[in-house]
């Protein structure tokens, strides 16, 4: 501990210079005296902090230009793999290619999906969620949840029954033109039953059953583009 200890202050103090500023200096050239392990995590964290006032003040010495153009640099650097992290984890812009979420989205719109908030509330009724096609795998698909688990789903005369209650749908565009589902199916436990908003050309769970709980990936949270 003493060695990694030492090692870092050394790093802090000099980088890749032959030697620091003076306060660092004092800090590496007194190490030595330090007695066990503690004694010189404590020593080298007092170091640390001594580089770091001692950095700071030669920064300030600088010209304007030169720290503006220095914490542009840094801010960069930062902001990088934030918004790497930010895009996969947490927000992810997405391109619409198909018309099965007309009107709600449509072709060529661009999309936020959100992939952590549906995660701690959990998924409701007319959530639009998205997860990867069973078709294809890694192209993921965006449908609306009418189905948790435990309901009962019926289609008929263009219209959707859940337990047996008609459905009012206001983001459909004129009739809703719903194919039959067959019989009535009961969403099992861990199971989603879900449907495009273009009920005609959409591929859903009348083609593909129910799709898995776990395999939604993230839940649309607005559309970016167009701004209208």
């Amino acid at each position: 501990m003493r060695r990694a200890a030492r090692a870092v202050l050394v790093a802090a103090v000099r980088g890749r210079r032959a030697r620091g500023g003076p306060w660092g200096e004092a800090a590496l050239a007194e190490f030595d005296q330090t007695t066990g392990r503690w004694e010189a995590v404590r020593w080298a964290a007092g170091g640390l902090r001594a580089v770091w006032h001692e950095r700071r003040a030669r920064i300030r010495t600088l010209p304007a230009r030169v720290r503006i153009q220095r914490a542009a640099v840094i801010a960069a650097l930062l902001m990088i793999p934030a918004a790497v992290v930010v895009n996969q984890f947490v927000l992810t812009p997405r391109y619409i290619p198909s018309g099965s979420m007309e009107p709600t989205v449509r072709v060529q719109d661009r999309v936020v999906v959100d992939k952590v908030s549906f995660r701690l509330t959990g998924i409701r009724h007319g959530d639009i969620v998205e997860f990867d096609s069973p078709l294809t795998p890694g192209a993921p698909m965006l449908k609306r949840v009418i189905g948790l688990p435990g309901d009962t789903i019926e289609c008929r005369e263009g219209r959707v029954y859940r337990d047996g209650a008609v459905l009012d749908e206001p983001y459909l565009e004129g009739p809703a033109a719903t194919d039959d589902c067959g019989a009535p199916v009961t969403v099992p436990a861990g199971e989603l039953f879900v449907l495009g908003d273009h009920r005609i050309v959409s591929q859903d769970s009348r083609q593909l059953g129910m799709i898995p709980q776990d395999s939604v990936d993230g839940r649309l949270l607005a559309r970016i583009w167009p701004l209208s």
